[in-house]
């Protein structure tokens, strides 16, 4: 009995982990992360490419929103600005391109997070704003950091951008290293490979 016990108690504890692969990513990595269970609607995943974007300044270079756990799939929703428009995405296929993840939590209220997650999902299907070096609370395109910034700045939140005004490096922009460095937001989970 004892032995079964430790059995299924060993299968749980992989099932809470359950590592995400990355192979035959855009990076060609061949890595695992650990499943991040503790997220909450309005978290924010961000990441690192082993090959960095050389126009992206700072070493986080992309941040999606956590909207919904979808029990069909059995895990979280992101949404994101990718180059093809404002999508959803599984958190699986997030962390499985990149080498280094973070899920970053903003210091506010469950109500303030909720309702970025609703601005944010009205963006879909928009397209990729292409202008990193600036920044636009109501537009009609979003960059990754833009979306999550301006999700924030729509539903009341903080100002999430660390440099919020103009920069020599970040210009009137939010690249994604300034949402990881501003203090309303802190590391909830961090995985690097």
């Amino acid at each position: 009995m004892k032995k079964v016990a430790a059995i299924v108690g060993l299968l749980v504890l992989a099932a809470m982990m359950n590592p995400v692969s990355a192979l035959g990513s855009k990076t060609g990595g061949n890595y695992w992360h650990p499943y991040p269970w503790n997220v909450i609607p309005g978290d924010i995943v961000i990441g690192h490419g082993q090959k960095s974007d050389l126009v992206i300044p700072g070493y986080w270079t992309h941040t999606g929103i956590i909207a919904y756990y979808d029990s069909y799939y059995g895990e979280w929703v992101v949404i994101e600005a990718w180059e093809s428009g404002i999508r959803m995405v599984l958190l699986s296929d997030f962390l499985s391109r990149y080498d280094t993840v973070a899920v970053l939590r903003v210091a506010t209220s469950d109500y303030v997070r909720q309702n970025a997650v609703y601005f944010a999902y009205y963006q879909l299907g928009k397209p990729y704003d292409w202008g990193w070096w600036t920044k636009q609370v109501y537009g009609d395109s979003y960059y990754c950091s833009e979306l999550v910034w301006a999700a924030y700045i729509a539903a009341g939140g903080p100002d999430i951008d660390a440099n919020p005004g103009w920069s020599w490096t970040y210009a009137n922009g939010v690249a994604p290293q300034e949402v990881y460095d501003d203090g309303d937001t802190y590391v909830i989970y961090y995985h690097s490979v």
